[in-house]
């Protein structure tokens, strides 16, 4: 990237920040300030276009294949979009709402629902995701899934406009309007091939054997948008407490993930412990929530989250199947999502050091025969995706230096950034004092016509 791509990329993250840092929250209230723990953590990085849902179905705005949309949504507000499907694709439809980190959440009651329904109403599935640690404020992130499989209700596997509705807890003690991006994944039919299902007991009964070795260096993204990728090994990030680390994996036909994400003694055991101090979940290639591991407690000594799946088969999506064995139906990215309790500053200052074990096991297989392009889709992996996750800038101590190139990249940034504000006020002022200038003979004269008129004022909210 030139010097001047780096000023205009700066000045567009200027704009977005002064932005979200004077619009105000939905009815009225303000963006509160995170909580102490997590006051420099990053938030989720969200992504797409535009869009602004409606309080009923009538007017609801349509979501098309393959594009991001954002939007925002308040505790109690239900908001509708429209998707059109046809009578042979599966269908995503994707939420994920963002708290920002440090947000007053309470267990069971932040939640977010998501619905879809058919062009005569009836409901084609649903999800309810709620935060599960009191006081730990991470992205809630599911699908809803339209399957035209044989077994899935018959008005569901009509051609029309579809109806998706996302609700927001009313019983949330967070104030703020929540960041919501929507998605829409479109699954091309399949003609042949590999259709079963994974192997009844595929789930494991003990442990898996997880890498050992040297950690390579790979710091995680802040969302499913600028998540890093990984593969099989052992990796190392340094993570805020309060904030949300996004990975993501290729996992092919007939392969399973297994994955651990630890945290290590503290220097000092001084502190009190922190209950859901570090969680771990994983989505799969249409951000549908597969598993969640527990959140595990801290008290100052190695702690760990685990999180294993079953092999990804196509058939894996039939109705009877268990919920976490029907999102492993489709080869692709899979997400991990790692987080921190911003208490865990008890016993870290700044970053702490995150470890990743990562397994994709199993043979890949050559899997079903779509009729159409899966991959442009988002379902499948290329050469090129595995050789993306194999990839490591550093081993071992070298991932301090990579650690420290990263900030000065950062630091290098802020300095186009200041570069580039500085230029825009001095530009500003000259324009100013210019205008001032011309004004000056007719300030005298008294303010009437459309000169009046206002063409200036706080930008609108979220």
């Amino acid at each position: 990237m030139d010097d001047r791509s780096k000023v205009r990329t700066g000045l567009a993250a200027v704009a977005a920040l002064c932005a979200v840092a004077t619009a105000p929250g939905p009815a009225g209230h303000a963006w509160a300030a995170p909580a102490d723990g997590a006051a420099e953590a990053r938030p989720y990085r969200i992504e797409g276009t535009l869009i602004h849902g409606t309080d009923d179905a009538e007017g609801a705005p349509l979501l098309k294949p393959g594009l991001g949309y954002v939007d925002s949504i308040a505790a109690g507000q239900k908001r509708y979009y429209s998707v059109r499907l046809d009578a042979t694709s599966g269908a995503y439809v994707s939420a994920v709402a963002a708290p920002r980190p440090g947000a007053g959440v309470v267990s069971y009651q932040d939640r977010v629902k998501v619905t879809l329904e058919s062009p005569d109403g009836t409901t084609c599935g649903s999800s309810d995701r709620k935060i599960e640690a009191n006081g730990v404020a991470y992205p809630l992130a599911d699908y809803v899934a339209r399957q035209v499989a044989s077994g899935s209700v018959a008005s569901c596997r009509k051609a029309g406009r579809y109806v998706v509705t996302v609700e927001r807890g009313a019983g949330s003690q967070d104030p703020v309007g929540w960041p919501l991006e929507l998605r829409l994944m479109v699954e091309p039919p399949v003609k042949g091939g590999d259709t079963g299902q994974a192997p009844e007991g595929s789930w494991r009964t003990t442990p898996p054997e997880l890498p050992e070795g040297k950690a390579r260096w790979r710091q995680g993204g802040t969302g499913f948008n600028d998540a890093r990728p990984l593969s099989t090994g052992v990796w190392a990030d340094q993570i805020r407490p309060g904030e949300t680390h996004f990975y993501r994996v290729p996992v092919d036909w007939g392969q399973r993930l297994d994955a651990t994400a630890e945290l290590p003694a503290a220097k000092t055991g001084e502190a009190a412990g922190v209950n859901d101090a570090l969680g771990l979940r994983v989505f799969n290639p249409a951000r549908g929530l597969t598993k969640k591991s527990s959140f595990e407690a801290y008290e100052g000594q190695e702690a760990q989250a685990e999180a294993d799946t079953v092999p990804v088969a196509y058939g894996n999506r039939s109705a009877r199947a268990d919920y976490s064995v029907r999102t492993m139906s489709f080869a692709g990215w899979y997400y991990l999502a790692v987080t921190v309790n911003p208490d865990v500053t008890r016993f870290f200052k700044g970053t702490v050091p995150l470890t990743l074990r990562v397994r994709i096991s199993g043979t890949a297989k050559a899997g079903p025969t779509y009729d159409g392009d899966a991959v442009r889709a988002g379902f499948g992996l290329t050469d090129a995706d595995r050789r993306e996750a194999a990839q490591a800038p550093a081993t071992g101590d070298d991932a301090v230096a990579a650690a420290d190139d990263t900030d000065k990249g950062r630091l290098r940034l802020v300095g186009y950034v200041s570069y580039a504000v500085g230029a825009l006020l001095l530009l500003g002022l000259g324009g100013w004092t210019l205008a001032a200038r011309r004004r000056a003979p007719a300030a005298a004269a008294p303010a009437s016509g459309p000169g009046r008129h206002r063409r200036y004022g706080p930008p609108p909210a979220w």
